[in-house]
Formats: C-alpha cells, sequence, structure tokens
C-alpha cells in the first residue's frame, strides 16, 4: 500500500514541478522531496508518510506534499542546518541530505506539525471574487440579512476584508474580469464568522505557508496590512475551532447560526473527491434559504496556476461554473462563465 500511495505523491510532485510560475518559493524544496522519495535514503520519508496516510487517510497528494514542505520550513525557521533545504546558492547534494537528514532525526516534529495543522496559506487578494459575487447574490434574491460562514478560514482574514473598501481598492486593479467586473456592493452582513481544524492557525503558521521567496514576502506583507486595515475598521468576526469533517458538528453549526452564505477557498483540494463531495451535501443541507457555498480551488490540483469558482445554490449540489481565474493569487483575469448568470441574473444582480 505505501509504494502504491508513494508512486501517486511522487507522480504528483513531478507534475507540481512544472509549474509555470517556476521558482515560486516552493520549487528547491520540491526538486530536495522528488530526490529523496527516488533515492536510498527514503526510509525516513517513507515511515513519515505511513504514519501521517494512518493519521489522515483522506489527505490528498497535493496537500501532503503542501503540507509536508510547510512543516519542515516551520522548523527550518528555528534550524540553521534544515534551513540549508531552501537556499537556492547551494548546490542540490548539498540540499538533499539536509532534507533527508531531517525527516529521518526530526522526523516526531515533522509529524507533530502535519498532524496538527493543514496548509493554512492565507491570500489577501482572494477576498475580491467573493466580494463581488456575494454581493450580487444577496441583490438578485433580495437577502437583506447575510448570515456568512468561511470553512478553512485559517486567521480569518477573508470574512475581515468584506466590505472594506480601502483594501478592495488597493487590490481590485490588479484583478481583470472578463467581459466586465460585477460592481462593488456592501454586503448587508448579519453574522461573519469562519471556521477552521483545532487549533486555529496562528500568523506564524501562516508566514511558513509563505514560500521563502521575495514573491511570497509580498504576498505576506498583503495579508499584515490588511490585518490591520480590518482591525482598524473595528471588524468583528467570530472564528471557532471546528474542523469541517465533523460533518455533524458542521451541519449542527450552520443550523444553529442560521448560516445562508458559506465560502470554501482553496480547502476542499485537500481531500478526496468522495470527503469533497461529502463538505458539500452537509453544507447545502444545512443551509438556510435562499443558500449559497461559493467554492474556489485551484486548477490540477496546484500543479498549474489558476483556480475555478464554483457556487451551488437551494438546496442543490449541482455546481454552477462561475467563474475562472488565471492566478490563484488573484492577480490576473477572471474569466467569466455561463454559471454567473444563472446565480445573479443577466444584469449582475441590478
Amino acid at each position: 500500500m505505501l509504494s502504491t500511495r508513494k508512486q501517486s505523491l511522487l507522480t504528483a510532485l513531478a507534475d507540481m514541478r512544472q509549474h509555470e510560475q517556476g521558482n515560486h518559493g516552493w520549487s528547491l524544496f520540491h526538486e530536495c522531496l522528488s530526490k529523496v522519495g527516488e533515492s536510498e535514503s527514503s526510509g525516513g520519508l517513507d515511515r513519515l508518510l505511513s504514519t501521517m496516510w494512518r493519521q489522515r487517510p483522506h489527505i490528498s497528494d497535493a496537500h501532503a506534499i503542501t503540507l509536508l514542505g510547510i512543516a519542515v520550513r516551520q522548523l527550518a525557521l528555528q534550524d540553521e542546518g534544515l534551513a540549508d533545504v531552501f537556499r537556492a546558492e547551494l548546490s542540490v547534494a548539498r540540499r538533499v541530505p539536509a532534507l533527508a537528514d531531517a525527516l529521518s532525526e526530526r522526523a516526531l516534529d515533522v509529524m507533530r506539525l502535519m498532524e496538527s495543522h493543514s496548509n493554512s496559506y492565507t491570500g489577501a487578494r482572494r477576498f475580491l471574487v467573493p466580494q463581488l459575487v456575494v454581493g450580487a447574490f444577496a441583490a438578485f434574491r433580495n437577502i437583506r440579512q447575510v448570515r456568512f460562514l468561511d470553512l478553512g478560514t485559517s486567521v480569518g482574514l477573508l470574512p475581515r476584508q468584506l466590505n472594506n473598501k480601502a483594501v478592495y481598492d488597493r487590490f481590485a486593479g490588479d484583478l481583470h474580469w472578463h467581459p466586465a467586473p460585477l460592481p462593488f456592493r456592501v454586503i448587508p452582513l448579519d453574522y461573519v464568522g469562519g471556521v477552521d481544524r483545532p487549533p486555529l492557525p496562528t500568523l506564524d503558521w501562516v508566514r511558513a505557508c509563505h514560500g521563502p521567496s521575495d514573491y511570497y514576502e509580498q504576498r505576506f506583507e498583503e495579508v499584515r496590512w490588511s490585518l490591520g486595515q480590518a482591525e482598524t475598521a473595528g471588524t468583528e468576526v467570530a472564528l471557532r475551532p471546528l474542523d469541517i469533517l465533523d460533518f455533524p458538528a458542521l451541519e449542527a453549526f450552520l443550523r444553529a447560526h442560521r448560516i445562508n452564505v458559506v465560502t470554501c477557498n482553496f480547502v476542499l483540494y485537500q481531500y478526496s473527491d468522495d470527503i469533497r463531495n461529502r463538505v458539500v451535501e452537509t453544507v447545502m443541507r444545512a443551509l438556510e434559504p435562499p443558500g449559497l457555498l461559493l467554492s474556489m480551488e485551484p486548477s490540477h490540483a496546484l500543479a498549474r496556476m489558476g483556480c475555478v469558482v464554483h457556487a451551488y445554490q437551494n438546496g442543490s449540489t449541482r455546481p454552477l461554473h462561475v467563474a475562472d481565474v488565471s492566478d490563484g493569487h488573484f492577480m490576473g483575469t477572471v474569466t467569466v462563465r455561463d454559471g454567473l448568470t444563472e446565480l445573479v441574473g443577466p444584469g449582475g444582480g441590478q
């Protein structure tokens, strides 16, 4: 079983190494992990993978790879030897042994992080599409009170950003809509919350989820700036520890808080297909009508740039293809699809 799953993971890793963005912060780690996995020094990696798959049987290959990298990155921030894995100035002959040693000698530390965390990468620009789509949906459906919940919310950045025009104006100009953007509307928020797998991620963990590169340093500074803007605006968000794979607890929470709009962004890709379907089914069963689930997931399981936006409404598990985004960091183009018209009407909810 290990060899089959390991081969699947290494195949996914090979695909991720062809990512168009090139040196996006994780490419050095992916190179080292690929060489360790195919070498005679893979015993530590094999034992770690075996333990992880026992503890988290539904984890996707893409999530396993990213989570392993983040765990090593977190440890490397305090360990000079581990930091060699991410040093571009070192040869691969120097970096690979550093990773192999880490996966053997620090296996317990790596596994502890992987058991208790997920990839909590938080992008400051990802709220741009939910802001416009949820606003249009509320207008089209004449919803006067949006009771909003963000699944897999990390530090709760996306719900904190909603309706913040200053944050929207800073980032919106870098995202071009084809054929045209929806208008900015203030969403009539009555409740704003977010849930994530306990323990709730810290900002330090979110920093480790950003790859070690100048590009990702800029993205992390955008996160910090946005959090500061939300604090200045006095935005109140109810964050709660809740594992969305605890389906009875998730359904109970949605019903108790009378949630009618849910977002789930770069979360479902972390799980197998059957688990993704169960999350959608649970949410749509529990939403107060007229309900909306807006999902944004990476295209090609993180192996390529971009993401796809789907929506579910009115208790249905039939996805509406709302849009495609060329860059998962939401600096690029949003191509509107037919599902958006079905969701918000031909006039964009006007």
